[in-house]
C-alpha cells in the first residue's frame, strides 16, 4: 500500500454543485482513517485563490490558483450551471487539458463531464451523462460515446458520473483500486450508499436505479 498522499486537485469555479465536490470528497477523505492515514490530500483549486461561490448559498475556498498545481495525481471536476460557463474559459480549459494529461485518475460530475469532452480527455471514451448534456458533450467530443443510462462509469483512468450519488460510487471505486475492496466496502456501509464491486473490464457500469 502507498504510504503517500496522493494530491487532488478539485477544480472550482462559481455556481458549482456544491454536492459534487462534498460527495466524492468527503468518501475520500473518509477513506484510510481508522488506520490514521491520510491517502488522499485535498487541494482545491480555481482561476483565482480565494472564495468561489457554490448554488447552494455557500461558499468553498480555493487555496491554490490553476497554475500553483500543474500535475496533481487526481482532479475532481463538479458541475452545476458553472460548469457550462467554465467550460468557455480557455484559461481553465487549458489547465485542465494539461493537468488532466499527466494525472493518474479524473472524475468529472455532471456538467463537468462537458469541461472533459472540452479538454479532449474523453475522445473516444465512454462517459455518463443526462440526455440534457449529450449533445453538448458530443458537439465537443465527437467521439464519445455517451451512456444517459448509467449513474457513473468508468474508462480508462476517467471517471464519470450522471448524479451526485454516482460521483460517491465512482470514488468509492477509486478506493477500492487503492486501498482494496474490503476498505471500500466498509466505507460504503458507513456512508449509506450502495457498492456495487468492479466489472472484470476496465468499464465498469452501474445502472441508474
Amino acid at each position: 500500500m502507498r504510504t503517500s498522499a496522493e494530491v487532488v486537485a478539485v477544480l472550482l469555479f462559481d455556481e458549482h454543485e456544491l454536492l459534487d465536490v462534498a460527495g466524492p470528497v468527503q468518501a475520500l477523505t473518509m477513506a484510510g482513517r481508522k488506520w490514521n492515514f491520510r491517502p488522499f490530500k485535498i487541494v482545491p483549486v480555481a482561476p483565482r485563490a480565494g472564495l468561489v461561490e457554490t448554488r447552494s448559498q455557500l461558499r468553498i475556498e480555493a487555496t491554490k490558483e490553476l497554475e500553483d498545481v500543474r500535475a496533481p495525481e487526481m482532479i475532481l471536476v463538479p458541475g452545476g450551471y458553472g460548469a457550462r460557463k467554465a467550460a468557455t474559459d480557455e484559461r481553465v480549459v487549458s489547465w485542465l487539458r494539461s493537468a488532466g494529461a499527466q494525472a493518474t485518475t479524473v472524475l468529472a460530475v455532471g456538467n463537468g463531464v462537458l469541461l472533459l469532452a472540452k479538454a479532449g480527455l474523453v475522445d473516444g471514451g465512454d462517459v455518463a451523462a443526462g440526455a440534457d448534456l449529450a449533445e453538448l458533450v458530443l458537439e465537443a467530443s465527437p467521439t464519445t460515446r455517451v451512456d444517459g443510462e448509467a449513474r457513473w462509469r468508468a474508462w480508462e483512468k476517467v471517471r464519470t458520473a450522471a448524479t451526485p450519488l454516482g460521483a460517491i460510487e465512482a470514488a468509492l471505486d477509486i478506493v477500492e483500486k487503492r486501498l482494496g475492496k474490503k476498505q471500500a466496502a466498509e466505507l460504503a456501509r458507513h456512508l449509506g450508499v450502495p457498492w456495487v464491486e468492479r466489472a472484470a473490464t476496465d468499464v465498469a457500469i452501474i445502472e441508474g436505479g
